[in-house]
């Protein structure tokens, strides 16, 4: 960017504090949050004194263009749910915690994030759900329930998701977030790597790789995430009763995966999973269940968002130290351990109601289960 820009752009920027040492301020008129991360930071990364507290403008310039756009956001948001072709089924997923798509994107800063370039909302590219839903169809589907129609080459997979040769029969379309959630859905975040030489595999003076210690500084770098409800939607070309039941099928196995493994970065420390609104879980309140704890409001990511001694459904998945244990992981993203020779005939990817014993710090449960009545002799003295 040239100097004349660059001046230009630093003029537009007003202070809202008479505070010499604090550097905050603000963005006046700005309504499209896709244009102000892209054109109007104020100085450039490489300054190492003033782009820390730009940055920190920037994103909340970004914030604040979020509200300046709702009213044409609405009617925006009704053509798109009009070009949706028949036969589709669609449904709002709200987001459980953060989700952050585009976080590795080509960018002005560190950090990306995908915002509609018209409107600067966030969005999920119908891409980035295909994606998902096709790999969560192999493993779990496919590999873990032990069909290989799903698995990818088989039958079914090849007739949702299409080949080289043929696109499949199936369009995820792109899920736009719903007008009443788009206020406050930007939200700054913040993430601090510990061990920077390492990560990036820096060398030292004889050519070693720099191992990670206690005494490596945290580099705090901050970013957007999302929150809120989005619109999601599949349709199906075949307009006959077999494509809408199918599109159900599609619909289901995109739900699944959009709850239990999640979309987008950091899915690993509980970002990117959403539930669907209203929507009934599959052995809630029938004969032999347990009563569901609800989930506590407001949680952070990669926080427990259940209490000790709750009943929850869990997803069985793949033991993270290879030990082939018993490894279930709730709705939050959160995980534990458990033994139980009732559950060992249990698939990866299939779920069931598990009780929370304790919860231990990093973050993990110790499960139970709720259906194995204790031992006799339990709370008696030997």
């Amino acid at each position: 960017m040239s100097i004349a820009c660059r001046n230009i752009i630093k003029e537009l920027w007003t202070g809202v504090t008479k505070d010499p040492n604090e550097k905050k301020k603000k963005l006046p008129g700005c309504s499209n949050a896709s244009l102000v991360r892209d054109r109007y930071l104020e100085y450039r990364v490489k300054d190492k004194v003033n782009h820390p507290p730009a940055r920190k403008n920037l994103h909340s310039a970004m914030c604040d263009a979020i509200h300046s756009c709702v009213m044409v956001y609405e009617k925006a948001f009704d053509r798109h749910k009009s070009t949706i072709e028949e036969p589709s089924i669609s449904g709002e997923f709200q987001t459980l915690g953060r989700l952050i798509i585009g976080l590795g994107g080509e960018n002005v800063l560190e950090t990306g994030i995908t915002l509609n370039p018209v409107y600067g909302t966030p969005y999920i590219p119908g891409s980035a759900l295909k994606g998902l839903t096709a790999h969560y169809c192999d493993r779990v589907w496919g590999v873990g329930g032990k069909k290989p129609e799903f698995q990818k080459g088989g039958k079914y997979h090849k007739d949702i998701f299409g080949t080289s040769e043929d696109s499949g029969h199936f369009t995820f379309h792109d899920a736009w977030i719903t007008p009443g959630s788009l206020a406050r859905s930007l939200v700054p975040d913040v993430m601090t790597p510990h061990h920077g030489d390492y990560y990036s595999k820096k060398q030292d003076a004889n050519g070693g790789w720099i191992p990670p210690t206690d005494f490596d500084d945290p580099n705090p770098i901050t970013f957007v995430s999302v929150s809120g409800i989005f619109l999601v939607s599949v349709s199906c070309d075949d307009p006959s009763e077999i494509g809408r039941e199918y599109t159900k099928i599609v619909f289901g196995l995109l739900s699944e995966a959009l709850e239990h493994w999640g979309i987008g970065g950091k899915t690993s420390s509980g970002y990117g999973r959403l539930k669907r609104e209203n929507a009934p879980v599959p052995g809630m309140g029938g004969q032999g269940d347990k009563v569901m704890a609800p989930a506590i409001p407001g949680a952070p990511a990669n926080q427990p968002r259940y209490t000790g001694g709750s009943i929850i459904r869990v997803t069985r998945q793949e033991d993270p130290r290879g030990r082939d244990r018993l490894y279930f992981v709730a709705d939050d993203g959160i995980g534990g351990f458990i033994r139980s020779d009732r559950l060992a005939c249990l698939h990866v990817g299939e779920q069931t109601q598990l009780k929370i014993k304790s919860i231990l710090t990093p973050p993990s449960y110790v499960f139970e289960d709720p259906d194995q009545p204790p031992p006799q002799n339990e709370g008696k003295k030997r």
